[in-house]
Protein backbone atom coordinates (compact mmCIF):
# COMPACT_ATOMS: atom_id res chain seq x y z
CA UNK A 1 0.00 0.00 0.00
CA UNK A 2 1.41 3.34 -0.97
CA UNK A 3 0.97 6.65 0.80
CA UNK A 4 2.00 8.51 -2.34
CA UNK A 5 -0.28 10.82 -4.25
CA UNK A 6 -0.38 11.57 -7.97
CA UNK A 7 2.34 13.95 -9.00
CA UNK A 8 -0.18 16.48 -10.28
CA UNK A 9 -2.20 16.54 -7.07
CA UNK A 10 -1.60 18.92 -4.22
CA UNK A 11 -0.55 17.87 -0.76
CA UNK A 12 -2.53 20.46 1.17
CA UNK A 13 -1.06 19.48 4.55
CA UNK A 14 2.50 19.85 3.28
CA UNK A 15 1.74 23.18 1.59
CA UNK A 16 0.08 24.71 4.63
CA UNK A 17 2.83 23.61 7.03
CA UNK A 18 5.71 24.23 4.60
CA UNK A 19 6.83 20.61 4.79
CA UNK A 20 8.00 18.20 2.12
CA UNK A 21 5.26 16.06 0.54
CA UNK A 22 5.12 12.28 0.66
CA UNK A 23 4.95 11.84 -3.10
CA UNK A 24 6.62 8.52 -3.90
CA UNK A 25 6.58 7.26 -0.30
CA UNK A 26 5.49 3.62 0.00
CA UNK A 27 4.90 1.77 3.26
CA UNK A 28 5.55 -1.51 1.46
CA UNK A 29 9.00 -0.39 0.38
CA UNK A 30 9.65 1.31 3.73
CA UNK A 31 9.05 -1.93 5.64
CA UNK A 32 10.49 -4.26 3.00
CA UNK A 33 13.69 -4.90 4.97
CA UNK A 34 12.06 -5.30 8.37
CA UNK A 35 11.59 -9.05 8.32
CA UNK A 36 14.83 -10.11 6.68
CA UNK A 37 17.58 -12.11 8.36
CA UNK A 38 20.31 -10.05 10.04
CA UNK A 39 23.28 -11.32 11.99
CA UNK A 40 24.24 -10.25 15.49
CA UNK A 41 27.25 -8.47 14.01
CA UNK A 42 24.97 -6.50 11.66
CA UNK A 43 22.71 -5.56 14.55
CA UNK A 44 25.62 -4.34 16.68
CA UNK A 45 27.15 -2.39 13.80
CA UNK A 46 23.78 -0.91 12.89
CA UNK A 47 23.39 0.59 16.35
CA UNK A 48 27.02 1.62 16.88
CA UNK A 49 27.16 4.85 14.89
CA UNK A 50 27.08 8.46 16.02
CA UNK A 51 30.21 8.66 18.13
CA UNK A 52 33.02 11.09 17.38
CA UNK A 53 34.99 8.12 16.00
CA UNK A 54 32.25 6.87 13.69
CA UNK A 55 29.98 9.41 12.08
CA UNK A 56 29.90 8.94 8.31
CA UNK A 57 30.07 11.84 5.89
CA UNK A 58 26.79 13.00 4.39
CA UNK A 59 25.83 11.42 1.07
CA UNK A 60 22.76 11.18 -1.13
CA UNK A 61 21.60 7.82 0.28
CA UNK A 62 20.95 9.64 3.57
CA UNK A 63 18.42 11.88 1.82
CA UNK A 64 15.66 9.28 1.55
CA UNK A 65 13.60 7.01 3.74
CA UNK A 66 15.66 3.99 4.82
CA UNK A 67 14.39 0.44 5.28
CA UNK A 68 14.50 0.01 9.08
CA UNK A 69 14.64 -3.43 10.67
CA UNK A 70 16.41 -3.25 14.05
CA UNK A 71 13.33 -1.87 15.82
CA UNK A 72 11.50 -5.19 15.32
CA UNK A 73 14.39 -7.15 16.82
CA UNK A 74 14.46 -4.83 19.82
CA UNK A 75 10.69 -5.19 20.19
CA UNK A 76 10.94 -8.99 20.06
CA UNK A 77 13.71 -9.06 22.65
CA UNK A 78 11.94 -6.67 25.03
CA UNK A 79 8.66 -8.58 24.64
CA UNK A 80 10.35 -11.89 25.43
CA UNK A 81 11.93 -10.37 28.55
CA UNK A 82 8.54 -9.07 29.67
CA UNK A 83 6.79 -12.40 29.03
CA UNK A 84 9.46 -14.26 30.99
CA UNK A 85 8.95 -11.97 33.99
CA UNK A 86 5.16 -12.13 33.62
CA UNK A 87 5.18 -15.93 33.40
CA UNK A 88 7.44 -16.26 36.44
CA UNK A 89 5.22 -14.00 38.53
CA UNK A 90 2.05 -15.72 37.34
CA UNK A 91 3.50 -19.09 38.28
CA UNK A 92 5.12 -18.27 41.62
CA UNK A 93 2.88 -15.34 42.67
CA UNK A 94 3.70 -14.09 46.18
CA UNK A 95 7.11 -15.74 46.30
CA UNK A 96 8.08 -13.84 43.12
CA UNK A 97 6.73 -10.48 44.28
CA UNK A 98 10.25 -9.03 44.23
CA UNK A 99 10.06 -9.20 40.44
CA UNK A 100 7.16 -6.73 40.29
CA UNK A 101 9.33 -3.58 39.84
CA UNK A 102 11.24 -5.31 37.05
CA UNK A 103 7.99 -6.38 35.39
CA UNK A 104 6.61 -2.84 35.50
CA UNK A 105 9.85 -1.29 34.28
CA UNK A 106 10.36 -3.71 31.39
CA UNK A 107 6.67 -3.71 30.49
CA UNK A 108 6.63 0.08 30.34
CA UNK A 109 9.49 0.12 27.82
CA UNK A 110 8.58 -2.78 25.47
CA UNK A 111 6.65 -0.71 22.90
CA UNK A 112 8.24 2.75 23.44
CA UNK A 113 11.78 1.36 23.16
CA UNK A 114 11.01 -0.32 19.82
CA UNK A 115 9.50 2.92 18.47
CA UNK A 116 12.56 4.86 19.62
CA UNK A 117 14.90 2.46 17.79
CA UNK A 118 12.78 3.09 14.68
CA UNK A 119 13.47 6.81 15.05
CA UNK A 120 17.15 6.03 15.58
CA UNK A 121 17.14 4.21 12.24
CA UNK A 122 15.28 7.07 10.55
CA UNK A 123 18.10 9.41 11.57
CA UNK A 124 20.06 8.66 8.40
CA UNK A 125 22.98 11.06 9.14
CA UNK A 126 23.85 8.55 11.89
CA UNK A 127 25.42 11.31 13.96
CA UNK A 128 23.65 10.73 17.30
CA UNK A 129 25.10 7.91 19.38
CA UNK A 130 23.02 5.33 21.20
CA UNK A 131 24.66 6.41 24.46
CA UNK A 132 23.40 9.96 23.88
CA UNK A 133 19.93 8.67 23.06
CA UNK A 134 19.82 6.66 26.30
CA UNK A 135 20.81 9.80 28.21
CA UNK A 136 17.96 11.69 26.59
CA UNK A 137 15.52 8.92 27.48
CA UNK A 138 16.30 8.80 31.19
CA UNK A 139 17.60 12.28 32.02
CA UNK A 140 15.33 13.98 29.48
CA UNK A 141 12.33 12.00 30.68
CA UNK A 142 13.09 12.82 34.33
CA UNK A 143 13.71 16.52 33.63
CA UNK A 144 10.49 16.78 31.65
CA UNK A 145 8.61 15.43 34.68
CA UNK A 146 10.22 18.09 36.86
CA UNK A 147 9.09 20.81 34.43
CA UNK A 148 5.62 19.24 34.28
CA UNK A 149 5.12 19.64 38.03
CA UNK A 150 6.65 23.12 38.03
CA UNK A 151 4.35 24.27 35.21
CA UNK A 152 1.32 22.65 36.86
CA UNK A 153 2.10 24.59 40.06
CA UNK A 154 2.67 27.81 38.12
CA UNK A 155 -0.48 27.45 36.00
CA UNK A 156 -3.14 25.89 38.27
CA UNK A 157 -5.87 27.52 36.18
CA UNK A 158 -5.23 25.08 33.33
CA UNK A 159 -6.08 21.85 35.25
CA UNK A 160 -9.04 23.71 36.81
CA UNK A 161 -10.44 24.68 33.39
CA UNK A 162 -9.53 21.68 31.27
CA UNK A 163 -8.94 18.77 33.66
CA UNK A 164 -6.92 15.93 32.13
CA UNK A 165 -6.75 17.78 28.80
CA UNK A 166 -4.56 20.44 30.42
CA UNK A 167 -1.72 17.93 30.03
CA UNK A 168 -1.75 18.92 26.38
CA UNK A 169 -0.41 22.34 27.36
CA UNK A 170 1.66 21.45 30.41
CA UNK A 171 3.34 18.19 29.40
CA UNK A 172 4.11 19.19 25.82
CA UNK A 173 5.69 22.43 27.03
CA UNK A 174 7.67 20.53 29.69
CA UNK A 175 9.00 18.00 27.19
CA UNK A 176 10.09 20.51 24.55
CA UNK A 177 11.80 22.60 27.23
CA UNK A 178 13.73 19.47 28.26
CA UNK A 179 14.61 18.77 24.61
CA UNK A 180 15.92 22.31 24.10
CA UNK A 181 17.83 22.20 27.37
CA UNK A 182 19.75 19.09 26.31
CA UNK A 183 20.20 20.31 22.72
CA UNK A 184 21.24 23.91 23.33
CA UNK A 185 24.90 23.18 22.46
CA UNK A 186 24.66 20.18 20.14
CA UNK A 187 22.13 21.86 17.84
CA UNK A 188 24.82 24.37 16.91
CA UNK A 189 27.48 21.79 16.09
CA UNK A 190 27.22 17.99 16.13
CA UNK A 191 23.46 17.59 15.79
CA UNK A 192 22.20 20.36 13.50
CA UNK A 193 19.73 18.44 11.31
CA UNK A 194 15.95 18.36 11.64
CA UNK A 195 16.20 14.56 11.75
CA UNK A 196 18.34 14.97 14.88
CA UNK A 197 15.63 17.12 16.44
CA UNK A 198 13.02 14.49 15.66
CA UNK A 199 15.20 11.86 17.36
CA UNK A 200 15.80 14.12 20.38
CA UNK A 201 12.06 14.65 20.73
CA UNK A 202 11.30 10.95 20.32
CA UNK A 203 13.91 10.06 22.98
CA UNK A 204 12.54 12.49 25.57
CA UNK A 205 9.00 11.43 24.66
CA UNK A 206 9.98 7.79 25.14
CA UNK A 207 11.37 8.47 28.60
CA UNK A 208 8.29 10.44 29.59
CA UNK A 209 5.87 7.84 28.19
CA UNK A 210 7.59 4.85 29.80
CA UNK A 211 8.07 6.47 33.20
CA UNK A 212 4.46 7.67 33.18
CA UNK A 213 3.23 4.17 32.24
CA UNK A 214 5.25 2.66 35.08
CA UNK A 215 3.64 5.09 37.52
CA UNK A 216 0.12 4.38 36.30
CA UNK A 217 0.70 0.62 36.40
CA UNK A 218 1.97 0.75 39.99
CA UNK A 219 -0.94 2.92 41.11
CA UNK A 220 -3.54 0.69 39.45
CA UNK A 221 -1.90 -2.41 40.90
CA UNK A 222 -2.00 -0.94 44.41
CA UNK A 223 -5.54 0.40 44.09
CA UNK A 224 -7.06 -2.78 42.67
CA UNK A 225 -4.68 -5.33 44.17
CA UNK A 226 -5.01 -7.01 40.78
CA UNK A 227 -2.11 -8.44 38.80
CA UNK A 228 -4.41 -8.63 35.75
CA UNK A 229 -5.38 -4.94 35.99
CA UNK A 230 -1.73 -3.93 36.26
CA UNK A 231 -0.76 -5.92 33.17
CA UNK A 232 -3.79 -4.79 31.19
CA UNK A 233 -2.83 -1.18 31.84
CA UNK A 234 0.76 -1.82 30.73
CA UNK A 235 -0.46 -3.56 27.58
CA UNK A 236 -2.96 -0.89 26.54
CA UNK A 237 -0.62 2.02 27.21
CA UNK A 238 2.14 0.16 25.38
CA UNK A 239 0.01 -0.46 22.29
CA UNK A 240 -1.04 3.20 22.19
CA UNK A 241 2.46 4.59 22.87
CA UNK A 242 3.52 4.83 19.19
CA UNK A 243 0.76 7.42 18.74
CA UNK A 244 1.22 9.58 21.84
CA UNK A 245 4.14 11.21 23.68
CA UNK A 246 6.87 9.86 21.41
CA UNK A 247 5.28 11.22 18.24
CA UNK A 248 4.03 14.48 19.74
CA UNK A 249 7.47 15.40 21.09
CA UNK A 250 9.19 14.22 17.90
CA UNK A 251 7.03 16.66 15.92
CA UNK A 252 7.91 19.51 18.29
CA UNK A 253 11.61 18.59 18.24
CA UNK A 254 11.82 18.49 14.46
CA UNK A 255 9.91 21.77 14.20
CA UNK A 256 12.29 23.47 16.62
CA UNK A 257 15.36 22.32 14.67
CA UNK A 258 13.87 23.64 11.41
CA UNK A 259 13.09 26.96 13.07
CA UNK A 260 16.58 27.18 14.59
CA UNK A 261 18.19 26.53 11.21
CA UNK A 262 16.14 29.42 9.82
CA UNK A 263 16.68 31.92 12.65
CA UNK A 264 20.00 30.88 14.24
CA UNK A 265 18.81 31.68 17.76
CA UNK A 266 17.21 29.45 20.38
CA UNK A 267 14.90 32.23 21.56
CA UNK A 268 13.85 33.35 18.08
CA UNK A 269 13.33 29.75 17.02
CA UNK A 270 11.09 29.10 20.05
CA UNK A 271 8.84 32.04 19.20
CA UNK A 272 8.94 31.60 15.43
CA UNK A 273 5.74 30.98 13.50
CA UNK A 274 7.06 27.74 12.04
CA UNK A 275 7.80 26.18 15.40
CA UNK A 276 4.71 27.53 17.15
CA UNK A 277 2.42 26.22 14.41
CA UNK A 278 3.70 22.65 14.63
CA UNK A 279 3.98 22.78 18.41
CA UNK A 280 0.32 23.80 18.61
CA UNK A 281 -0.51 20.71 16.55
CA UNK A 282 1.25 18.52 19.14
CA UNK A 283 -0.55 20.30 21.97
CA UNK A 284 -3.91 19.94 20.23
CA UNK A 285 -3.40 16.24 19.53
CA UNK A 286 -2.56 15.66 23.21
CA UNK A 287 -5.44 17.87 24.37
CA UNK A 288 -8.03 16.00 22.31
CA UNK A 289 -6.51 12.63 23.18
CA UNK A 290 -7.05 13.31 26.91
CA UNK A 291 -10.44 14.94 26.43
CA UNK A 292 -13.89 13.41 26.64
CA UNK A 293 -14.50 14.37 23.03
CA UNK A 294 -15.50 11.03 21.54
CA UNK A 295 -18.44 12.16 19.42
CA UNK A 296 -21.54 10.06 19.92
CA UNK A 297 -20.76 7.93 16.85
CA UNK A 298 -17.04 7.41 17.63
CA UNK A 299 -15.87 4.52 19.79
CA UNK A 300 -13.07 5.65 22.08
CA UNK A 301 -10.33 3.72 20.32
CA UNK A 302 -11.45 5.00 16.91
CA UNK A 303 -10.75 8.50 18.22
CA UNK A 304 -7.27 7.39 19.22
CA UNK A 305 -6.74 5.78 15.80
CA UNK A 306 -7.75 8.98 13.98
CA UNK A 307 -5.47 11.13 16.15
CA UNK A 308 -2.62 8.66 15.72
CA UNK A 309 -2.92 8.56 11.94
CA UNK A 310 -3.02 12.35 11.79
CA UNK A 311 0.06 12.63 14.04
CA UNK A 312 2.03 10.25 11.84
CA UNK A 313 0.84 12.04 8.69
CA UNK A 314 2.43 15.22 10.04
CA UNK A 315 5.52 13.46 11.34
CA UNK A 316 6.27 11.60 8.09
CA UNK A 317 6.15 14.90 6.21
CA UNK A 318 8.47 16.40 8.79
CA UNK A 319 10.86 13.48 8.35
CA UNK A 320 10.67 13.92 4.57
CA UNK A 321 11.58 17.58 5.12
CA UNK A 322 14.61 16.39 7.08
CA UNK A 323 15.73 14.24 4.15
CA UNK A 324 15.24 17.19 1.81
CA UNK A 325 17.47 19.24 4.11
CA UNK A 326 20.18 16.57 3.89
CA UNK A 327 19.91 16.47 0.08
CA UNK A 328 20.28 20.23 -0.19
CA UNK A 329 23.34 20.17 2.06
CA UNK A 330 24.99 17.40 0.01
CA UNK A 331 24.27 19.30 -3.20
CA UNK A 332 25.70 22.49 -1.74
CA UNK A 333 28.86 20.67 -0.64
CA UNK A 334 29.33 19.09 -4.07
CA UNK A 335 29.23 22.52 -5.73
CA UNK A 336 31.85 24.03 -3.50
Amino acid sequence: MSASTPSDSKDVVSEQLRLASLNGFSFKQFLSGSFGAHSVEEFESHLSCGSSHYTPALHFLMARFPQPWAFLKVFAGALIAYLLLWGTMAQYQQSALALLPALIFVGSFVFPLAVLVLFYELNTPMNVSLVHVVKLVFLGGAVSFVFTFLLADALPILPYLYGASSAGFIEEAAKIIAVILFARVAIQSRHPWALNGILYGAAVGTGFAALESAGYALRIGLETNSFLALNTNLLMRGILSPFTHIVWTAIAGGAFWLAYRQHGSLIRAFFSLRFVTLFIISVTLHFVWNSHINFSFFPLYLKFAILGVFAWAILLRLIATGYKEIKQSVLASSHQ
